[in-house]
């Protein structure tokens, strides 16, 4: 296939990937599921996809991204939301992608990695400050030093992007502030997302709350899959509801932003991988609860 060719079938993934993410959101949110054909993506005057949906529905925020033959969309119901998502191949990057995309700090921070781990963080460091760029509605316009890495947890997969410069005098009310990224890897390909809502309050609360919040997630999520049985506190996560990677970084997205928490939920997909077991909603609640911070507390960390 020629260049221009893949470019465009990759570009067409995208909008179909898009407006079944859309219609998806709509219908576990109580709407009549559109036609596909009803629900238009048009870009804005910088680029930024916006959802032109039927008379009656609500017009979700949105955000696409496609490599290599792969496509992703996130939706979210809140139209005033920041929306991010960016997909990348671990197989494919320029010799010289680092000086180009990072400043003398960031390269300093990837420099102390094993070199089994640098390639594959420089890369979700790339994909954080792509869908920092797109949530703000702006891409990376601003130029790559306006978007600082100020601090990367290789435990959690949570990078957290500063504004600088031109990308800071455009959205003052981000000042003292980073947008947190979370990023996932899954087969050859890096992923990044986030959301940011106005007003988000962190809470906490208490045990059932929050079993409460994620039995409501699952039900949203296995809303439209084959899964029939009632979403239970015992239910498992990949043997009974079916979920996938990608399935379980969307999940870890929603509640992290939800908590507005970093949470080490790489470590604990690892350990199940490592003891060939499944993870029950109870299992997962306990989790949130124990990783949940304090009432008022405030989580630091900076790239050194």
């Amino acid at each position: 296939m020629r260049a221009v060719e893949k470019r465009l079938h990759e570009w067409l993934l995208g909008r179909l990937v898009a407006k079944q993410a859309v219609r998806a959101l709509l219908e576990k949110n109580g709407f009549s599921a559109p036609a596909l054909a009803q629900i238009e993506i048009v870009p804005d005057a910088y680029g930024r996809p916006l959802v032109s949906a039927p008379a009656g529905f609500p017009a979700p925020a949105l955000s696409i991204a496609h490599s290599q033959g792969a496509a992703v969309a996130l939706a979210v119901l809140d139209p005033e939301a920041l929306v991010g998502v960016d997909l990348e191949s671990l197989a494919h990057r320029r010799q010289d992608f680092e000086s180009v995309a990072f400043d003398p700090p960031e390269r300093s921070w990837l420099g102390t990695l094993p070199p089994d781990l640098r390639q594959e963080w420089a890369l979700r460091m790339w994909c954080a400050k792509e869908a920092a760029g797109k949530a703000l509605g702006r891409g990376l316009s601003e130029g790559l030093p306006a978007f600082h890495i100020s601090r990367a947890d290789t435990t959690t997969g949570i990078i957290e992007v500063e504004l600088r410069d031109g990308a800071l005098a455009r959205f003052p009310q981000f000042q003292g502030r980073s947008l947190r990224v979370y990023t996932a890897t899954e087969t050859d390909f890096v992923f990044s997302a986030m959301i940011y809502q106005q007003g988000a309050v962190v809470m906490r609360p208490s045990r059932q709350e929050i079993l409460n919040y994620l039995l409501q997630k699952m039900g949203e999520l296995t809303a439209d899959w084959d899964y029939t049985d009632p979403v239970s506190p015992e239910s498992l996560l990949f043997t009974e509801l079916g979920f996938e990677s990608l399935d379980a970084v969307v999940l870890c997205t929603a509640i992290q932003e939800h908590y507005q928490t970093p949470m080490p939920f790489a470590e604990l997909l690892a350990e199940i991988g490592q003891q060939q077991r499944d993870l029950s909603i109870n299992e997962l609640t306990d989790f949130v609860n124990t990783h949940l911070a304090p009432a008022g507390a405030q989580i630091t960390g900076r790239v050194q």
